[in-house]
């Protein structure tokens, strides 16, 4: 590995290409964190260089002044050039510093289109150089210094074509015709960003400069107005754009490019290997995610077999970096980039997706952080066909998407719903597993849910512990599956049933009925677990004579008899057995139903007498149905809670059945 310090200006000075391979990811760089931290780095040494200038002159010469700190922007590490002829531009594969790399070449593209009307010759030539490979080339977009992976490419593309700021605007509105707010490209981001602080600089104008007494929290530098702009308007607003701008502070800038700052340049030789060097440098800059590493472990292997790496790439990998979140919002965020909490996990839904599938293909219990090893180990045990893996993966993630977005129009999309809302994303890598053999709509795949859903909500209703979920669904039901060959959902129900010991079994009818009459269920964080029960239990009470309606998001679970009963609803008998049998039920499913948020907050601890009325009037769920056969007079109390539990068994029997 050879290496060598660089400033920023002979970074580009070199007619060749930065190559950001297509196993990268792409460009994450956003503006509070990385972009802006970088600008006031730059300002720093220019600052720093008009002041040894001044001094200079004051003293006779730079040579009577101890020497100007250069500042320190990282290491790059690049593969050596390969290819190269008069119409062919040699490339440089980008192992590490792609972020830094490309966000300097953004940096050159928004100072050329900054200059050019200042009609200075040398600066032209100069920032002609850096963001252009003069020659013929039969490829055109081999004129470009950098060129990202697939993701990046339009962008990068588009940002060289446009040479001011207006026309990079219309190409990335943030708002359409009546339609939602999109964010920005990263890439595009960094360039306005760019764009606009260095017109505030020529014209003076400094990046923490005040925009004055009346700004908002928001707007109240320089730089928070451009970065609100960036994010909010379609044509960024640039602060003081009317001044004239100063020929000699671009000189002075440029200066500074060239020789205040050092970037260290590793440069491989043949005997490197750049996946090693990837990986063990990933500790540094912005950490890899597990499907970063993932995806640069599939993809460079595909490149150096020699595969259609562009052609895998469109085929299985693009949507899951563009696919756009529908969701309310979410909108112009991508899907597979917001972050989701499964379990105690909460990282990105494609680092979700992977977590998963590789629990699938090891069949054993893993921590996110080592998904990466796993399936490196795992793809590395035997010889693996990249367009098959991916393909599985592609399928999956459709999949996946019903778990992240759960509908309430099919089976499948209600047992999604149903485990969010209790909270269990363990089974995942199992229903994967019959999801690869079975279609979601099949009656098979249909009996798999509803024995998986039978399982987990019988042990919720009896108090059984969820601890060890991961060891049952992964270690024992799918390394058995997946070592007998086994994938009927016949094959599972008998598995199932044969777990023993309170940390696994299987309650029966009788276990299950005694709980669901009596047992606290709405304690501690069981809030969204209880309403899940509910939902299903309306669901069940509707008949084809309904109109079907899906259920809002926003129901709330209500006790009948509230939570603090004490000011309305007098104890018939006093005793220390009497207030614990109350307490108790007054958690239990017969003391509690579903009601909007209007409803529960305004009749919440009223009396009986004031909320039976009321639910039977405005309530339009089936389950409430049941108070308005209940006798006006009759009070709701202990009895009454559990004939109400006594009622709805049948229904739970039924839906969470074992037979």
């Amino acid at each position: 590995m050879r290496h060598d310090k660089l400033s920023i200006t002979r970074l580009f000075e070199e007619r060749s290409q930065y190559l950001i391979p297509l196993f990268q990811r792409g460009y994450v760089w956003n503006l509070t964190d990385q972009v802006a931290p970088l600008w006031e780095d730059i300002i720093d040494r220019v600052d720093a260089l008009e002041t040894f200038k001044a001094n200079a002159e004051k003293v006779g010469g730079a040579g009577k002044l101890k020497a100007l700190r250069k500042h320190f922007l990282g290491t790059v590490v690049i593969g050596a050039a390969h290819g190269g002829a008069s119409d062919v531009i040699a490339a440089r594969e980008v192992i590490d510093g792609q972020q830094r790399i490309t966000t300097l070449q953004l940096f050159f593209l928004a100072m050329r289109n900054i200059v050019k009307p200042l009609a200075d010759d040398a600066l032209t030539d100069d920032l002609e150089r850096y963001t252009f490979n003069r020659g013929s080339y039969r490829d055109k977009n081999n004129h470009l210094k950098v060129w990202p992976t697939n993701t990046g490419r339009d962008d990068m593309q588009a940002i060289a074509r446009f040479h001011n700021l207006r026309e990079v605007c219309e190409r990335y509105p943030v708002k359409q015709q009546g339609g939602p707010r999109i964010e920005r490209p990263l890439m595009v981001q960094a360039y306005l960003f760019f764009h606009a602080l260095l017109e505030c600089y020529l014209r003076g104008v400094r990046f923490d400069d005040s925009m004055g007494p009346e700004a908002g929290e928001d707007d109240k530098t320089v730089a928070h107005s451009v970065i609100r702009s960036i994010t909010r308007d379609n044509q960024v607003q640039v602060p003081f754009v009317d001044r004239q701008p100063d020929t000699a502070r671009a000189h002075l800038l440029m200066e500074a490019l060239r020789d205040c700052f050092q970037i260290m340049a590793l440069e491989l030789e043949e005997e490197d290997d750049p996946q090693i060097i990837f990986e063990t440098l990933n500790a540094r800059g912005a950490p890899l995610a597990p499907s970063d590493l993932i995806r640069n472990f599939i993809f460079l292997k595909a490149t150096r077999n020699g595969e259609a790496v562009d052609a895998l790439y469109e085929n299985y990998w693009r949507n899951f970096d563009d696919k756009q979140d529908a969701g309310v919002g979410h909108r112009g965020a991508k899907f597979w980039k917001l972050e989701e909490r499964q379990g105690r996990l909460k990282n990105t839904r494609l680092d979700l997706l992977l977590y998963h599938y590789v629990a699938l293909r090891r069949a054993e219990e893993l921590k996110v952080a080592h998904v990466f090893d796993e399936f490196k180990g795992w793809w590395e045990s035997k010889t693996r066909d990249t367009d098959d893996e991916l393909r599985r993966v592609a399928y999956l993630a459709q999949q996946f998407e019903v778990f992240l977005a759960p509908n309430q129009t099919s089976r499948f999309g209600l047992f999604c719903r149903r485990m969010k809302l209790l909270d269990t994303a363990t089974p995942t890598p199992l229903a994967f597993y019959f999801l690869e053999h079975h279609t979601p709509d099949s009656a098979e795949f249909v009996q798999v849910l509803d024995d998986l859903e039978s399982y987990i909500v019988r042990r919720f209703v009896c108090g059984l512990t969820t601890k060890g979920y991961n060891r049952i669904f992964l270690t024992r039901l799918l390394a058995e599956l997946v070592d007998e060959g086994l994938f009927g959902a016949e094959h599972l129900h008998a598995k199932l049933k044969s777990l023993q010991g309170d940390s696994q079994r299987w309650p029966d009818d009788e276990e299950f009925e005694q709980a669901w009459i009596y047992r606290s269920l709405y304690v501690g964080r069981n809030t969204s677990k209880v309403r899940a029960l509910l939902e299903a239990l309306e669901l069940a009470s509707r008949t084809t004579k309904q109109e079907y309606v899906s259920l809002p998001d926003d129901l709330t679970v209500e006790h009948i008899m509230p939570q603090r009963w004490e000011s309305h609803w007098p104890m018939s008998e006093g005793g220390k057995d009497s207030l614990e049998k109350r307490n108790r039920l007054v958690h239990s499913i017969g003391n509690l139903t579903l009601v909007t948020k209007e409803f529960n907050s305004a009749l919440s601890n009223e009396a009986f007498e004031v909320k039976r009325p009321e639910i039977v009037t405005k309530s339009l769920l089936m389950l409430n149905t049941y108070f308005q056969s209940f006798p006006k007079d009759d009070p709701w109390d202990e009895d009454a809670i559990i004939a109400r539990a006594e009622a709805l068994w049948p229904k739970a029997r039924v839906i969470w059945k074992r037979s």
